[in-house]
């Protein structure tokens, strides 16, 4: 197998050229109801259920250390009735590491749920930063 290493990319009739930096280095769209799933992702080998909207992420290629950078969103609940949005936390309890980060789904402290967590339907979670 190849490698091909760039510090650019762009399309081939010009346009916008993109740092290889700049792209995301581990997502993941998952359901996390039930049995947890993912539906689709990149460099990420597992989801772990810790609890009611407690979730670990771990990396199939680790980072170069735990300052990447996160971010996600968590919509719906198993409960039809409550079909809000809410937040993705990375579990400030526990601290990234280069392989696994710890999240945490549900509703701020000033809204409704009271800080409350949940299993969101759709929980998705995107990494940036320098793999190792």
């Amino acid at each position: 197998m190849s490698t091909i290493r760039v510090d650019n990319f762009g399309p081939s009739a010009g346009g916008t050229t993109y740092s290889a930096r700049g792209i995301a280095k581990a997502w993941v769209n998952f359901d996390g109801t039930g049995t947890i799933a993912a539906r689709d992702s990149e460099n990420v080998s597992s989801l772990t259920d810790n609890g009611q909207g407690d979730y670990t992420v771990n990396f199939t290629n680790a980072f170069g250390a735990a300052d990447y950078t996160v971010s996600g969103t968590a919509s719906g609940n198993a409960d039809a009735t409550r079909g809000y949005t809410g937040f993705m936390a990375a579990d400030a309890s526990n601290a990234p590491t280069a392989s696994a980060l710890r999240t945490k789904f549900g509703l701020g402290a000033n809204t409704v749920g009271n800080g409350q967590l949940y299993d969101s339907v759709y929980c998705t979670v995107l990494n940036h930063g320098d793999l190792a």
